[in-house]
């Protein structure tokens, strides 16, 4: 474990952000509100590690700047459990037990947050998953009242992209998908959202991929293009997504097929390669600032700024200071903390005593696009603990991510329907 105190930071930090801050807040000198983040930076979620970090820094830190919460600063205790779940269970427990944390969040894999999404009732503490932790069952199956998820995912992102998709590029779709609990929950969301729009995934085009491998080419070897399918979803994260687009363009196949991939520069060190132009596929937060959207270009210009401030090597994993962007995970941790705050705030929680009232704002919250959520509104639903947000559907062209459509957060399908007890 790493213990890090965020303290409050000069006010040319929150003015890059909006100034959305009143002038003369209160001074964040209060006791402080300690939030445990399983923060992975394992080999395999190098990329996801960093940038839950950069982003949870950042945010930290503009929220002690404006005053913290009634006066309260947040105080971050990171912990590494080096994509274990079971490490990441049992920090979770340690966090709270023994490090007195008030809050959760965190871990990258799903597996993770599933994990430690069953252990936090005992606990009776919130846990906010921040950055990946996508796969559908933390909200469809095993939802509970003290867990939350604040960035959309699975069904709610692919039937809009699966619409674009089959009316785009045609029906029969072949997918290449890591083979675990998020690998498996994106085969089942693809599955829903391509028959939805009329579509389906070619049997023997669903290539299943053990996790962790190497060599990607056994499996890539097999997508047929002979015209038997429409495209191919790439379904591979972290690190394995940039070896298998590595491979599908040394065969060839990215020129002959249409590709649905999960994008962001960030996934490969800020610069998109050559051969992904052309590839499609969804993003809550876009790489480059619009510019017509001014919260959004104060966020990366924040974001440049706390890199500054933060080890080397958290910066050479996401390219380098000059080549950096926030990324779309990164963008789940930031959100994830100015959720929390928002709710905080409202609930005024100081403290694990307060854990109920803070539950109760966090399940209604209703966040608008601004500086707490530069890419779009973000909505939570009461019910399961799962939240919808706006999302991009972009095609690449060079290094240009060009919007062809944007899910707005009243657009969004529902995951499913658990009900949180």
């Amino acid at each position: 474990m790493k213990p890090t105190v965020i303290a409050a930071v000069a006010g040319l930090l929150v003015a890059a952000c909006g100034g959305s801050t009143p002038a003369g807040p209160t001074q964040a000198n209060g006791s402080p509100i300690t939030i445990g983040v399983l923060d992975d930076h394992a080999a395999s979620t190098a990329v996801e590690g960093a940038e839950m970090q950069v982003n949870t820094d950042l945010a930290v830190a503009q929220v002690n700047a404006a005053g913290g919460v009634h006066g309260h600063p947040l105080k971050v205790v990171y912990a590494d459990p080096q994509a274990a779940p079971d490490q990441a269970v049992s920090q979770a427990q340690s966090l709270v037990q023994q490090q007195n944390v008030d809050v959760l969040m965190g871990g990258v894999l799903s597996s993770e947050c599933l994990g430690v999404e069953n252990l936090v009732p005992r606990l009776q503490v919130v846990y906010l998953s921040s950055t990946g932790c996508a796969a559908e069952a933390f909200t469809s199956m095993q939802c509970n009242s003290y867990s939350f998820r604040f960035n959309a995912t699975g069904r709610q992102t692919t039937i809009p992209l699966a619409t674009y998709m089959v009316n785009t590029y045609g029906k029969h779709w072949g997918i290449i998908y890591p083979d675990y609990a998020l690998g498996q929950s994106n085969l089942a969301a693809f599955k829903v959202g391509l028959q939805a729009a009329g579509g389906d995934l070619v049997s023997n085009q669903t290539i299943p991929i053990p996790y962790p491998e190497s060599n990607m080419t056994p499996y890539i070897s097999k997508i047929a293009t002979d015209g038997s399918i429409s495209g191919l979803i790439n379904s591979e994260v972290s690190a394995d997504l940039v070896r298998s687009s590595q491979v599908i363009s040394q065969f060839g196949i990215s020129g002959k097929l249409p590709v649905v991939m999960f994008l962001g520069k960030d996934r490969f060190a800020g610069v998109y390669p050559d051969s992904l132009t052309g590839a499609v596929g969804y993003l809550p937060e876009l790489s480059d600032s619009p510019s017509d959207n001014k919260a959004d270009i104060a966020y990366h210009a924040a974001f440049r700024k706390q890199l500054a401030s933060e080890p080397a090597n958290i910066v050479t994993t996401l390219g380098g200071a000059d080549k950096a962007v926030p990324g779309q995970l990164g963008y789940q941790a930031f959100t994830g903390i100015m959720a929390l705050k928002e709710a905080m705030i409202a609930s005024n929680f100081t403290g694990k005593a307060n854990t109920q009232a803070l539950i109760k704002s966090l399940s209604t919250l209703k966040m608008k696009q601004g500086p707490d959520a530069p890419a779009g509104d973000i909505v939570m639903n009461a019910s399961d603990h799962q939240a919808v947000q706006s999302i991009y559907i972009v095609k690449i062209n060079g290094q240009q991510e060009q919007v062809i459509s944007t899910i707005t957060a009243d657009k969004m399908p529902p995951i499913g329907n658990c009900q949180v007890k």
